[in-house]
């Protein structure tokens, strides 16, 4: 006599979506197994700065579970096709953010660069007029730039872009609706991580 999950592990795609739609979603496991390398293959298609591949692998199953729950049979597509172009939606979803991240991420940094450019505004801009940064080839801080934006969290981000474009830090809590002290205690952080990454 079979045990319960020899029987589980034969039965068809649309038993076991049947059943973890019913509420039994520890068979999610047996049939994601099936489509496994199905995922694997379909990620290996894409680049994701941001994304390690135990990363894509998680996207791969929570879009696995949500297909489950939306596959309808009589529509024409056998479940691996549908899984397959939801999967591939999702991924192109996560790649154009990823490109729109990196766009933003250039813009920023040529918007620094142009201040960086002008020594009077890096000395007061950057470092409040304490020291001045090391001299540098202006490719280099660029491309140092682009990981420096990496580095700061998203209000940091707000912070400094607004800094650098000329806006007292009184300003900048009236616009980002926060205390001052949080503003001034951002723009300390985002001071010691150019440091570091300058020094």
């Amino acid at each position: 006599m079979l045990g319960k999950e020899q029987l589980y592990v034969q039965m068809s795609d649309d038993e076991l979506i049947q059943l973890i739609k019913n509420g039994n979603e520890e068979l999610f496991d047996i049939i994601f197994q099936r489509y496994y390398v199905l995922a694997i293959k379909t990620i290996k298609d894409f680049y994701l700065k941001s994304y390690e591949l135990e990363d894509l692998l998680q996207e791969a199953r929570m879009v696995f579970l949500k297909v489950i729950h939306t596959y309808d049979s009589e529509k024409g597509h056998t479940f691996g096709n549908f899984y397959k172009l939801n999967l591939k939606h999702h991924i192109f979803s996560l790649v154009r953010k990823d490109m729109a991240k990196k766009r933003r991420l250039e813009k920023n940094a040529e918007s620094l660069e142009g201040l960086l450019e002008k020594k009077e505004h890096m000395q007061h801009y950057i470092l409040h007029g304490k020291e001045q940064l090391p001299t540098v080839e202006l490719l280099q801080v660029r491309e140092k730039l682009v990981d420096y934006q990496e580095t700061l969290s998203k209000f940091e981000q707000r912070v400094f872009l607004n800094y650098i474009h000329h806006m007292e830090v009184e300003e900048i809590a009236d616009k980002l609706e926060c205390d001052l002290i949080q503003v001034k205690n951002a723009l300390d952080r985002c001071k010691r991580k150019m440091k570091h990454l300058f020094d």
